[in-house]
Formats: structure tokens, C-alpha cells, sequence
């Protein structure tokens, strides 16, 4: 058994945070935890984003937050903000950016639940591949940096910044921007474990 660094326990927490927030909007509970976590006192981006993410939580209630999360993600047609990769790489859905995902996925042994119906290229989908890949045991610490740096810079590097600048350019987006602020301040720090 491989051990798992502080680190990268951290890393895990903050992708499974990410995760949750762009799969369905958060519950009371959600909001409440990340608004009495908002008080690290380090300097820096990273720690600046996370605070006001944290504070974005804590101003937020549940039925707000899902207002705001259907304004933004739900459609019938397009929604205002699109979460999926092949979107935001080619300007429609199911295209080649989506079949090279299903590719590395099945060579890392994952496939989509048959109970969960988006594609896999699905912002919180991508979000809970890295943190399974910082938290395989069974693969040696190396092995998972070199999978980490990979799917990275893969399937989420090349579109995340989109999907925020998509975010930040919407009026009703409140906490999601906060949301969006620590997405560009944690992967710029993950473009640096690259």
C-alpha cells in the first residue's frame, strides 16, 4: 500500500469540494461547512480564494443556491453556462474531446456509473476522476503524479479557464463566482505540481 500525502489529502478535499459544488447545487449542510471553513489566515491566492468562497458560502441558503445553480447549469435548451468539455473545446456536445475521455478512463479502469446520466466530461465528473487518481493506494506515488499531470493537463487544463470567464459573465452568479475564483487559484497551483 501506497501512502497518500497531507498533501495530496488536501488536494483530494478540495477537488471532492469542486466536485460536489458543480454536480448538484449544495444543501444547507454544504453551506454551513464551507462557511465556517473560510478562515485560513495564510497569504496568498489560493488561501484568498478559498476565504471567499467561504464567505460567498456563508451569505448563501440552500433555495438561493439552487436558484442561482438552474439559472446558471439548467436548461431545457443550452443552459447560460455550460459544464461540459467537449462544449467549451468544440462548440457541441459528444464530440472527440468526449471519446479520448471514455479512452483514458477505461485505461485507468473507470467508466460512468449506469445510474448517473451526463457524459463523463461533465466538470464534476473530471473533478472526481483527479481526486480518485490522488487517492489510488494501488499505484505507487510517482505513478499517480505522472496520471495526476496527465489527466490534467488533458481534460481540464485546456478548458476551465473558459468555463469560469462563462461563469464570472453571468449577473445571477453569486456564489459561483466565488466558486469560479477558487477554481482559477487552486489549478493555477495545480499547473505548478505539473
Amino acid at each position: 500500500m501506497n501512502a497518500i500525502s497531507a498533501e495530496d489529502l488536501v488536494r483530494a478535499d478540495y477537488y471532492a469540494v469542486l466536485s460536489r459544488l458543480f454536480f448538484a447545487p449544495p444543501d444547507e449542510t454544504l453551506l454551513a461547512t464551507l462557511a465556517d471553513a473560510g478562515n485560513v489566515t495564510e497569504q496568498g491566492a489560493l488561501p484568498a480564494a478559498w476565504n471567499a468562497l467561504c464567505a460567498a458560502a456563508g451569505t448563501s441558503s440552500a433555495e438561493s443556491a439552487k436558484e442561482e445553480y438552474d439559472a446558471l447549469f439548467v436548461a431545457i435548451g443550452k443552459p447560460r453556462v455550460v459544464l461540459y468539455a467537449s462544449w467549451h473545446l468544440t462548440g457541441f456536445m459528444m464530440e472527440k474531446p468526449l471519446a479520448r475521455l471514455r479512452d483514458d478512463l477505461a485505461e485507468l479502469g473507470l467508466a460512468r456509473s449506469a445510474e448517473i446520466l451526463e457524459p463523463e466530461d461533465h466538470f464534476a465528473a473530471l473533478m472526481d476522476s483527479m481526486r480518485h487518481l490522488l487517492l489510488d493506494v494501488s499505484r505507487s506515488e510517482s505513478d499517480r503524479l505522472a496520471l495526476q499531470q496527465g489527466f490534467f493537463s488533458k481534460h481540464i487544463a485546456t478548458w476551465h479557464e473558459n468555463l469560469c470567464d462563462a461563469i464570472d459573465n453571468q449577473p445571477e452568479a453569486r456564489l459561483y463566482r466565488g466558486v469560479a475564483g477558487f477554481v482559477r487559484a487552486f489549478f493555477a497551483v495545480e499547473k505548478v505540481l505539473r
